[in-house]
Order: structure tokens, then C-alpha cells, then sequence
């Protein structure tokens, strides 16, 4: 029972993944993003886009199988450690932890309202309302 709860949890997590997309406001003025330039907003080792303009991290809810998926891939830190990461640079004053959201629909709600909002949802989530600027590999 154990094993095909590990095998069930690696499935469920690899198809999150395989759909995971990092978006952005079309207003934002950002046309793409590579792996580490997401990696240091999403890490709050920079607090802006390439352009200069501020961004904004949301994340979704850290419950979420789409949260350690894109943890993993994209900083290699589990929930767990992302959550260790959050309370250090946080009690230190360093910086604050990402806004968290429900899903993958309310980090679009946000972001299509907001130009220096980023976040990373399904892409059967996304709407013309966002642009793709990172698929999660």
C-alpha cells in the first residue's frame, strides 16, 4: 500500500508538472523568462522583471500537489523545504513569502488584473487573459 501511494503521488505530481506554465499581465512588458530569472523572483533574490519593472510572486497554496511540483523543478526544494526557506527570511526580515492562492484559476484571476503579478498554473487554466512566459520543464 505504501509503495503504490509513493508511485500514485509521483504520477499525480509528473502530470502536474508536464502542464505547469509561468505567467504573467501582457501589460507587464515581459515576453519570456528563463528558469533562473523565475527561480530568483520566486526566491525573492530580485524584485523585479529583466525590464525593471516590479514583480510580484503568487504562489499557490502550499497543500497544493502544482506547489512542490513547481518548487522541485524550478529551486529543487520540496514543500517542506520551501516553507523552512519562507519562516528563515522571514523572521530574519529579509523578505516575505509569495502571496498563496487556492489554484491554479485564482493565481489567473490575480495576475489578469495586476501587471506585476507572476505566478505558475495549469495550462488548461490559462486565458487570453495571461501570457506564457515559462513552460515548467
Amino acid at each position: 500500500m505504501f509503495i503504490k501511494s509513493i508511485i500514485t503521488t509521483a504520477v499525480l505530481a509528473s502530470s502536474v508538472l508536464a502542464s505547469t506554465v509561468v505567467i504573467v499581465n501582457p501589460g507587464s512588458g515581459v515576453d519570456s523568462l528563463d528558469v533562473s530569472q523565475v527561480k530568483k523572483i520566486f526566491l525573492a533574490k530580485t524584485k523585479s522583471f529583466p525590464n525593471g519593472e516590479s514583480a510580484v510572486p503568487v504562489d499557490q497554496d502550499s497543500k497544493n500537489p502544482a506547489y512542490e511540483a513547481f518548487y522541485k523543478a524550478v529551486a529543487g526544494k520540496s514543500a517542506v523545504k520551501m516553507n523552512k526557506y519562507w519562516v528563515k527570511l522571514t523572521f530574519t526580515g529579509k523578505a516575505e513569502a509569495p502571496k498563496k492562492v487556492g489554484s491554479s484559476s485564482d493565481v489567473v484571476g490575480l495576475i489578469k488584473n495586476n501587471k506585476n503579478m507572476i505566478g505558475y498554473a495549469d495550462s488548461a487554466d490559462v486565458t487570453a487573459d495571461v501570457k506564457v512566459v515559462y513552460t515548467v520543464k
